[in-house]
Formats: C-alpha cells, structure tokens, sequence
C-alpha cells in the first residue's frame, strides 16, 4: 500500500502542486530531453494523448496536432504557435514544448499554418491565428475561463497582432506569452537589411542570421500585389541570401520599386524612412501584422521570453514591448540559456553550474508566473 501511495503522489504531483509542480514538469521535461534525448518526466507524468484534424481557420483548411493529459477530462488550453519553421507541426523543439505542457495538465492546441511555414507575411495571418483559439475554445475538455496562448518566433508577433484585434477571441485570453518574438515590422525590417538594432535609445550593431537575412525580405516582397514584380523581387532576393543591390531592375512596378529600396538600406534611419513611405496597401499590411498598432488594445497580461543573443529576432523588439503599456502587464524575462526558439545552443551546453542555476531558476520563476494565471 505505501509503494501504491508513494507511485500515487509521483504520477499526480503536479496536479496536487500547482503552478511550481506544472512549471517544474514542463522545465523537465523541455531540457532534459533537449540534454539528453529523454524526458525524464515521462517517468512521472501520464503520457499525453496526441491526434490530429483539419479544420477551418478563417478560410483555409489546416491541420491541427491536439495535445491532451493524459488523464482528466476538462484542462486549461492554451494555444502554440509555430515559429516560421517549414517543418510545420512536425517541428520538433515545438512537438517538445507541446508534450511538455500536455504532461504538466494543459491541453494544448498546435495549428499548422501556411503563412508561417512559408515564411509569408500575409494580411490575414491574424485572423487565422485568433480563429485557432475560438476553435480551441469550443472544445468540451477545455476550460475556456483558464486558456491563453504562446508564439514562438514570428508566430509569436503575429499573435500579439492577432490579440489586439477588435473583437477578437483572444481577448478572452488570461494571459498571451512569446519566445523570441518581434514588435514593429517596420524596427525588425530595419534591423534585418542593415544589421543594427537600437537599445537604450543608442544604435549597435546586430548581426541577423543568415536564415533571418534571406526568410524576411523574403516574407515582405511575398506581400506585393503585382504577380510578376513579386517573382523578380522575391527571385532577387533568394540569389543574394537577402541583400539587394541599390538600384532596382527597371522593369518594376511603383509598388515593388518602394520596396526595393527599402530592403536595400544600409542605414537604420534610412530603412525605416523608406518603409514608412511605402504604398498603402503595403503599409497597411505591415500594420495588422505588427504588435505596436493596436498593442495598448491588448488585454490580457503578457509573458515575453527572449534569449538576450537572438540573431533572429533582436532583443530590441521585446525591449520596445516592454516599455510600452498596454492595459495589463507585461513581463520581460530576458536569458542566455536559450537559442532563439529552441530549448538551448551550444554555447550554453558549455557553460557551468553556476550559469544552469540561475538561467533555469529564472526560467522556472518564468514558467510558473505564465501557468498561475493559467490557473
């Protein structure tokens, strides 16, 4: 009976525990099998049941992996959301992040959306996003009063676009978080074509990474109008790995010449007086794609997690978030132990044990503040 007991209490400890047990499990489980390719929570979490659907998200059929406990039958939900990663739903540092959350009592929802695993900004990305939660709302196992949603990367920007929509279904949201997201297209467009971020009010260098360098003018020139501009732009661009020469091909449209000139930049200032003079197609879609626009219509309290030495998304844009209101709070957990969105780069596997305590302690303070107001 004492060992019936004692595998009893393992196996219900989070449950029984609360927000430090539930944040603990996911922090076990993300980074022991990031370690050593097991989870060491699974020896003490049921296993969650995972499935699979189509549905519709305002307009467009998508797949959809539900990650559910593995025991109960009603669960706070909470909506993730891919990074821009062409592996959709089968990425794994997202799968990992999702199995965890599931072991530590949350049903989790992972859409697979085309405008991110194709790496497109696109006007309605928004309101597929905020159609995703509605769905997830509807489900009978999910308690609607304790759901919220998580981005990771670009999806997670998008979600806090989505977020400040009027009417949207996020609103209902207790509270939105992101890993490594951005804040104004116009800041991370800037940062990406001229390698330079500004904190503090002072320009430094940044140096994006090659996939950031190629994948976001890749994304913007995606949003022109005209079919064939958009194939001599965004052809140029693939060649180049992102940068353009000065002078755009002759052949292009007012649109796609704008544009060109913008992804073009060298210069901070520069870039962002030419993306604020672009047409107002464009510029309108860069505003419902952007958080800054409606960011003090966001309701819910948000939870921003960024690794200090991001080369995909500049620490920058969550510092901006972060000094503006909004009408609940805003917390900043800025960490060396992550790698963009991914659970840990190689740098931090060298590191001691000094720097595990205090990054995971962090992140643990982190996790478990995000699933108290999870409730």
């Amino acid at each position: 009976m004492v060992a019936l007991a004692l595998v009893a209490t393992v196996v219900w400890w989070p449950l029984l525990l609360g927000p430090v047990a539930r944040g603990g499990v996911v922090i076990l489980s993300v980074y022991s099998s990031a370690l050593s390719g097991s989870n060491a929570a699974a020896a003490v979490t049921p296993e969650p049941r995972v499935s699979e659907e189509r549905i519709d998200l305002a307009g467009e059929m998508s797949r959809v992996t539900w990650f559910v406990p593995g025991v109960g039958d009603r669960h706070p939900a909470m909506l993730v959301v891919n990074g821009a990663t062409p592996l959709g739903n089968d990425d794994p540092e997202t799968r990992r992040i999702s199995d965890a959350l599931a072991r530590a009592g949350y049903l989790v929802m992972l859409p697979e959306l085309e405008f991110l695993k194709e790496a497109r900004l696109e006007r309605a990305a928004p309101s597929r996003i905020d159609a995703a939660f509605a769905a997830m709302l509807r489900r009978a196992d999910a308690d609607a009063d304790r759901s919220g949603a998580f981005g990771f990367s670009v999806g997670g920007g998008i979600l806090f676009a989505a977020a400040g929509m009027p009417g949207a279904a996020l609103s209902r949201a207790r509270y939105l978080g992101a890993l490594g997201a951005f804040f104004d297209i116009d800041t991370y467009l800037a940062s990406v074509v001229t390698g330079t971020q500004r904190r503090a009010g002072a320009l430094e260098p940044w140096t994006p990474d090659p996939e950031a360098r190629l994948k976001l003018p890749l994304g913007a020139a995606m949003a022109l109008a005209d079919e064939a501009d958009r194939a001599r732009v965004t052809s140029a661009i693939r060649i180049s790995g992102g940068p353009l020469p000065s002078d755009p091909p002759g052949e292009l449209g007012p649109e796609a010449r704008a544009l060109w000139h913008a992804l073009a930049a060298t210069d901070y200032e520069g870039a962002l007086q030419r993306l604020a003079a672009l047409p107002a197609e464009l510029r309108a879609t860069f505003a419902a794609l952007s958080p800054r626009t409606r960011w003090s219509d966001v309701a819910a309290p948000v939870y921003w997690l960024h690794d200090e030495g991001d080369r995909f998304e500049p620490v920058s844009e969550a510092e901006n978030a972060a000094l503006m209101p909004h009408r609940a709070p805003t917390r900043l957990q800025l960490t060396r132990l992550l790698s963009h969105a991914a659970a840990l780069g190689p740098e931090a596997r060298q590191q001691g044990p000094a720097f595990w305590a205090r990054e995971l302690a962090g992140l643990l303070g982190f996790a478990v503040d995000v699933l108290r107001r999870a409730g």
